[in-house]
């Protein structure tokens, strides 16, 4: 009867092992959005009334006179929803000068943008960095590029 048992103690855990390792990786897409969301925007429901911009020269110097406030929702809107859905990207950083410093809510981001392309570091994480599709890449793109009239810093 004990051997019986054991057998079949035996065969629940092989069975069971492989079902948790599912519902693990099921979890695992699920926590990495919610990491994202708490690394890249503070709190999504959060209210913006303004986004703060700066040209950069470095990481540690702005561009003079460049500092540019949005308080147009749409464009608020179209910098949190690119931030907000950015894709972590995995391994080590090391990224050139940044091309804009942006305050958004209550964190500070640099911003590499290119017409089809762009990169977010939020400045309490600089290890990470996350990258913004390619549609919204455009969108904040063609905005900032509205706002500092087509300079040679977003390309």
């Amino acid at each position: 009867m004990l051997k019986k048992s054991a057998a079949l103690l035996g065969i629940c855990i092989v069975f069971t092992l492989p079902l948790a390792a599912c519902s693990i990786e099921e979890r695992k897409p699920a926590d990495v959005n919610e990491e994202i969301k708490e690394a890249v925007v503070y709190d999504v429901e959060e209210v913006i009334d303004q986004v703060v911009i700066n040209e950069m020269e470095s990481f540690s110097e702005v561009k003079v006179d460049s500092e540019k406030t949005l308080t147009n929702q749409e464009d608020i809107k179209t910098i949190q929803d690119a931030f907000f859905h950015a894709k972590k990207e995995p391994g080590a950083v090391d990224m050139s000068d940044p091309h804009y410093n942006l305050w958004l809510g209550r964190d500070t981001y640099y911003l590499w943008i290119h017409e089809s392309s762009g990169t977010v570091m939020n400045k309490k994480d600089t290890h990470v960095i996350y990258s913004l599709s390619e549609e919204e890449a455009q969108e904040v793109y063609t905005l900032l590029d509205r706002i500092y009239g087509g300079n040679d810093n977003a390309q």
